[in-house]
């Protein structure tokens, strides 16, 4: 069984270049990855064409679209390339090692389910899962099969963020951290019509990101929203949230998609404020330290930049890296599910503190959803695990 620390956020490979030149001469993990639209061509193409893994099949509902997502994958041969619509039992078919799920939120948990009952480890993108009740029954059902299932947050995986948490590690704790996104977008598609879209899409990066560099869990939520006149999208795609975090510290985040002018990068804008320290960080350049000893920031200063220099993957190619590495190794992969809930539900607090205009607990969000998974779950054992825990943030502190 994988395990997660209370500090219910962990390391990944310390370094995905020497976990490459590792994996080199051993067979590649072969995958199968459940859903071709444009999301699930991305984990395709990087699947094909990362050392540590095969492309062996692609699935999807809709016909033709595997075989438009293997044309576009850079296979050499994609007529070696399995097609299907059910993604759990093409890999099964194939004897896939690993199953890939970009798939819609709304068929993260089906899938899931049914590769771990299959004994199939899964790595799955963010979110989660669609609710918050259906995140908590696939930790149950983790727990009950000891399948390793991660959930892919990729702004984890950038250096620069592995490099605030080392910082913040020397020079904490944190006492007021704030990240700043704004960028003007009119997405179509079901985000035009989704409550609260900026929030489903974008804040869970930012939160998880939040949780890693700073080492702190979250405790409640005041969060407001807006939808100006000239926004495109039905819900709100404006929000600010401020989050009282473990340790007495605070987290704030704002975030528009409404605001034309001075983008910020998708990554957002950072301020970090620590007990010995301070950092910035613009979301893609190298982070900006600051301490009181002048002297001792400006050495601080030169190693970051040396630890940056050198490229190495990110985003979606590292999570492909600590995953398979993890898989080898029988260890937890960072971004493990129990340790991902924290983060999905410091979005599903604050979309409640919009909806309510209240503060919102954490616990309490946690607690109101294992009830409804409970009353939801149709395998017993799973309900069985799910009633066992003393409570959902204790079952994801031991586990």
């Amino acid at each position: 069984m994988y395990s997660v620390s209370a500090a219910s956020t962990s390391e990944a490979v310390a370094d995905p270049n020497a976990a490459l030149a590792d994996a080199a001469g051993r067979r590649p993990l072969r995958a199968v990855v459940v859903g071709a639209g444009g999301m699930g061509r991305w984990w395709s193409r990087v699947i094909a064409s990362s050392p540590m893994t095969e492309l062996v099949g692609v699935a999807d509902l809709v016909e033709g679209m595997p075989a438009e997502s293997i044309a576009q994958s850079g296979v050499e041969d994609p007529s070696a390339v399995a097609i299907g619509t059910d993604g759990v039992d093409l890999a099964l078919e194939i004897g896939a090692d690993i199953l890939i799920d970009p798939t819609v939120p709304v068929a993260h948990h089906p899938v899931t389910l049914k590769a771990l009952h299959a004994g199939i480890p899964v790595l799955g993108e963010k979110p989660v899962t669609e609710t918050l009740p259906e995140a908590l029954s696939l930790m149950a059902h983790a727990e009950l099969t000891g399948v390793p299932f991660m959930v892919s947050q990729s702004r984890r995986f950038f250096p620069q963020v592995r490099e605030l948490r080392r910082f913040v590690a020397a020079h904490g704790p944190t006492v007021l951290t704030s990240a700043f996104f704004s960028l003007f977008t009119e997405h179509g598609g079901f985000r035009a019509t989704q409550q609260h879209p900026l929030l489903r899409d974008m804040g869970i990066h930012a939160f998880d990101t939040a949780r890693y560099v700073t080492g702190t869990d979250p405790i409640a939520v005041t969060a407001r929203g807006a939808n100006p006149p000239w926004s495109t999208y039905a819900g709100d795609a404006s929000v600010t949230c401020t989050f009282e975090m473990s340790g007495g510290s605070l987290f704030v985040y704002n975030g528009t998609w409404n605001a034309r002018g001075l983008p910020t990068y998708w990554n957002s804008e950072w301020r970090i404020g620590a007990e010995h320290g301070s950092a910035t960080w613009d979301g893609k350049g190298v982070p900006q330290l600051g301490t009181e000893d002048e002297a001792g920031t400006s050495s601080l200063q030169r190693d970051l930049e040396r630890a940056l220099e050198a490229p190495e993957p990110d985003q979606i190619d590292a999570s492909i890296i600590e995953f398979v590495t993890a898989v080898r190794e029988g260890r937890r992969p960072m971004c493990e599910v129990h340790e991902n809930i924290l983060s999905f539900a410091m979005v599903e607090a604050a979309v409640a503190s919009v909806d309510r205009g209240t503060r919102v607990v954490i616990d309490e969000v946690l607690e109101e959803a294992r009830t409804e998974a409970i009353a939801a779950e149709t395998y017993p054992e799973a309900r069985d695990i799910l009633q066992s825990w003393p409570s959902v943030r204790e079952a994801i502190e031991r586990n």
